[in-house]
């Protein structure tokens, strides 16, 4: 899962910053090496609070962003200026933010996405920070992890191939997490939708056929059953018929990514 930055916003050239911490450009050399080569990396975050010094709450967000990763003389950051800008989120305040995919271009022109640090959950903090500040409570801690359990099924998709899928998924979970419920389940239907058409097109290695069939059949349903949570005039979808279609969306796709990473 991804990496939990606990960081501190800083200035640097006129931009409000969050520095990349060492453990994450030491173990992902050659994507740093394309920000020295001069390419253009970006990143995908989830944010969730912004936090003064006594860790009081000053801006929620809870959603996903893609933002520059750069360089300026040693140091790598994330261009956190826009929150500046548009949320006059002060210098030297705290911020809680998930990092997820790093997004290359490729020497052809598409786009891939990266996961970070996949199938682990790891929390860095800036050494000097009190724990006043940093300290998640476990409530806090248990839904970050869900939430990057989520989300980390996105970079997966990219890597296994499936981009349309982690397209409609993107939007899915960004329209989840703002509470609009409706959105969201029109957007997991389509990731159902996605799958299903996939694997009637498709064999998947490694997959016994009579298992394949039950998959086929078991996605097909439900789309259906996803469809009449709003889709249809009579029917509905408020937070739970949107939290059972994300838990059927994502447990799907993290299900055939095991297989088609067997390829």
């Amino acid at each position: 899962m991804p990496l939990l930055l606990i960081s501190k916003l800083k200035v640097d050239d006129s931009r409000l910053i969050v520095e990349v911490p060492s453990d994450l450009y030491n173990r992902y050399p050659m994507v740093f090496g394309l920000i020295d080569s001069g390419r253009e990396v970006k990143i995908r975050i989830y944010v969730n609070l912004f936090y003064n010094e006594n860790r009081e709450v000053v801006k929620e967000h809870k959603q996903l962003f893609i933002l520059p990763l750069e360089k300026h003389v040693a140091n790598y950051y994330i261009d956190f200026t826009q929150f500046h800008v548009n949320d006059g989120i002060p210098v030297g305040y705290f911020v809680d933010v998930l990092l997820i995919n790093f997004i290359i271009t490729t020497e052809n022109g598409t786009k891939r996405e990266i996961p970070i640090f996949p199938n682990e959950y790891l929390v860095k903090r800036e050494i000097w920070m009190p724990d006043s500040v940093s300290r998640l409570t476990a409530a806090e801690e248990y839904s970050l992890k869900r939430i990057s359990r989520d989300i980390e099924v996105i970079g997966l998709l990219y890597d296994t191939g499936l981009s349309n899928i982690a397209t409609d998924l993107v939007e899915a979970l960004t329209r989840h997490y703002m509470s609009d419920y409706e959105g969201a389940i029109k957007f997991f239907r389509k990731v159902v939708e996605g799958l299903r058409n996939y694997v009637q097109s498709n064999r998947l290695e490694d997959m016994g056929e009579n298992r394949q069939e039950f998959l086929r059949s078991y996605l097909s349903k439900a789309y259906h059953l996803i469809s009449n949570f709003g889709e249809h005039s009579g029917t509905y979808g408020f937070m739970p018929e949107a939290v059972f279609s994300k838990d059927i969306a994502v447990s799907s796709c993290r299900y055939i990514i095991t297989y088609l990473k067997r390829r």
